[in-house]
């Protein structure tokens, strides 16, 4: 009988810091790191091949709250890292004295607060919660921020995919880029291959999430973007609690870090090539983007 191989994952975008987990963070935190799934009635998670866990976790603020919130769970686990931002749906609440703290947290010594990035931010022409304009001006100063503070930048983009590949290739037509150039990641990216393409030459990663797994045609699009992007530029996220991958979609209350596994199944899928390549690969561009330490290995033992 062949031994289980740990699978260490990372997951590049989890709201850990809202209030869906407030009532069992510690527990769930605690099963995310053991890789132990929450009991689900009829369906079995278990794989007996692989055991994955996460081994790394990416919690990107809304709003001020949230972003302190995100920075104290870094500080409290190993494993998390924090972003601070604002949300565009969140930015119609937003003072300038909210800005000026999180600018001030982006450029005193991020390392302390183990600041890894910027956002979320971008646009969002889905909800009707933000002025468009100010959604933008939201935008610009956290690109300007991610320069200033050199971090990369997490943009959201909801129905706004190609307003978002305009004003990103308008801003950064100054910046020097070379292949290797990274400004951040279009988080939850559901655009088009070309828009993908168009977005990894201009410095950017994409998230991959629940997106990617659904089987719906209308995500077609979608799945070539994830055949033909370089590998070097993929990063696996859940967006929890929202957004929960095929097959757990439906059976579970909220999505959760450890459903990751589904997305990186998809991927390779998608591209042809082992889970384990997929999962391998998509850590170092998370560990390359975000400057993150070494990765556990292996499960905590639970």
């Amino acid at each position: 009988m062949s031994s289980i191989r740990f699978l260490p994952l990372v997951d590049a975008h989890a709201h850990v810091n809202m209030e869906d987990f407030d009532s069992d963070l510690d527990s769930l935190l605690h099963r995310s790191q053991c890789g132990i799934f929450p009991q689900i009635k009829g369906f079995q998670v278990a794989d007996p091949v692989f055991k994955p866990f996460i081994a790394g976790l990416i919690s990107p603020g809304v709003d001020l709250a949230s972003s302190f919130k995100a920075i104290e769970l870094a500080q409290k686990y190993d494993f998390v890292f924090a972003a601070v931002g604002f949300h565009p749906n969140h930015v119609a609440q937003a003072t300038q004295d909210d800005w000026e703290e999180c600018e001030r947290l982006a450029l005193e010594n991020p390392n302390s607060n183990k600041i890894m990035a910027l956002g979320e931010t971008g646009l969002d022409r889905y909800w009707d919660y933000s002025p468009i304009e100010r959604q933008r001006d939201f935008l610009v100063r956290t690109l300007d921020l991610g320069l200033r503070a050199n971090l990369p930048v997490i943009i959201h983009s909801r129905e706004t995919n190609g307003e978002i590949t305009e004003l990103l290739r308008d801003f950064y037509s100054n910046v020097p880029n070379s292949p290797e150039t990274t400004h951040g990641v279009v988080h939850s990216f559901s655009g088009t291959p070309e828009q993908a393409e168009e977005l990894v030459e201009l410095g950017f990663y994409l998230g991959f999430g629940g997106f990617v797994t659904y089987t719906n045609r209308k995500f077609a699009d979608l799945w070539e973007a994830a055949r033909r992007i370089p590998a070097n530029r993929i990063l696996l996220e859940t967006d929890c609690p929202f957004l929960t991958p095929h097959p757990l979609r439906g059976k579970l209350e909220r999505n959760e870090p450890l459903t990751t596994i589904f997305v990186a199944k998809r991927l390779a899928e998608l591209r042809d090539v082992s889970i384990a390549e997929i999962v391998e690969q998509t850590n170092r561009n998370a560990v390359r983007l975000f400057r993150l330490p070494s990765l556990r290995e292996k499960p905590l033992n639970c």
